[in-house]
């Protein structure tokens, strides 16, 4: 059984403490309609752009957006297809139940999500069949995973102890943290593990209760430092797994990532003439497929969430009273959109 070795210092208590009282000024402001499905957009296009770019990704964040919003940039294909995966990715993991527990049926599909037609078929969403290593910009081998042999059952030890007792009674940015460097360390996959590891990191954090309805970029503060980033999981490593400063760090990105989180919700100055209003999970779902599907008919939103034409009208009405969604048309041949 996986048991992390790590100690609670002062200074990861302060930053747990600044953490929670963050995460909670950012709930009690209230965020106007109009504007959370784009920042929602926008924070996945980060997610996507700065994990990717950690791993050798050349798309500036412009073209990350651009990809977000279904536009052609004329990218190389690959480069286009790690994104495009990462923003699949982060909308599986938004789309999954809070509180939920994590599987590994689960993990391999978002492993499969992830490096989709950008490694060859049959190894997405699958454990690496052959040895690999962790090598430094020189080339140098700074790390040896464990074997293939031992993939799946570390994995195993780990989700057993995240969904586990000991990780229940952890403060959720310690199991992000843990979480992370150990699926990291464990290199499960052929390729693609810094972007499991990071985007397990983001799921543990959504399902535990730490969300910031989707406005959270945590990869951007690992990507605007990258050395750092490498070098503290490094640390880690060579202190036989003490995993005790790399959680300070992990728990400081986590802080300056919500300052930006609510300093940025503070400078909207928003003064639309909507109604104020907090969405509901499934408004929240529906706003996301108007965004990806465009127009859409109500038999479609029936179909897309096992709703009928009655729930449906009780879910979008209050969108469209607050000049969220456009409504055309009557009975079933009525379409829906983004404003």
């Amino acid at each position: 059984m996986y048991q992390p070795r790590f100690q609670i210092s002062p200074e990861l208590m302060g930053l747990l403490t600044e953490a929670t009282e963050l995460k909670a000024s950012i709930h009690q402001a209230v965020v106007d309609v109009p504007w959370l499905p784009a920042l929602q957009r926008d924070t996945a296009a980060r997610l996507a752009h700065s994990s990717t770019a950690i791993e050798g990704n050349p798309l500036e964040l412009p073209e990350v957006e651009a990809l977000a919003r279904g536009e052609a940039i004329g990218a190389p294909e690959k480069a286009a297809q790690e994104v495009k995966n990462y923003l699949a990715a982060m909308r599986w993991i938004w789309n999954k139940r809070a509180g939920g527990a994590v599987s590994e049926k689960e993990l391999l599909q978002l492993h499969a999500l992830l490096m989709a037609k950008a490694i060859e078929p049959g190894r997405s969403g699958r454990y690496k069949t052959k040895p690999n290593r962790v090598i430094d910009h020189k080339g140098r081998t700074i790390y040896t995973p464990p074997g293939p042999d031992r993939a799946k059952p570390l994995t195993q030890e780990l989700l057993a102890w995240i969904d586990g007792p000991a990780a229940a009674k952890l403060h959720p940015v310690v199991v992000n943290g843990i979480a992370h460097h150990r699926l990291g360390s464990i290199h499960p996959f052929a390729d693609g593990n810094g972007r499991i590891a990071r985007s397990l990191g983001v799921w543990l954090l959504y399902t535990r209760g730490f969300d910031t309805q989707h406005l959270f970029a945590l990869d951007e503060f690992y990507e605007a430092d990258r050395q750092r980033y490498y070098d503290k999981i490094q640390q880690a490593r060579e202190l036989d797994g003490d995993l005790s400063y790399w959680l300070e760090y992990a728990a400081e990105g986590v802080v300056e990532t919500l300052k930006k989180t609510r300093d940025r919700l503070a400078s909207l100055h928003v003064t639309a003439k909507a109604p104020r209003m907090r969405l509901t999970k499934r408004q929240e779902d529906v706003l996301r497929f108007l965004r990806d599907k465009g127009r859409v008919r109500t038999p479609e939103i029936e179909a897309a969430f096992g709703l009928s034409r009655a729930r449906v009208g009780q879910i979008v009405k209050p969108l469209a009273d607050a000049g969220l969604v456009i409504r055309e048309g009557r009975t079933r041949a009525t379409t829906y959109r983004l404003a």
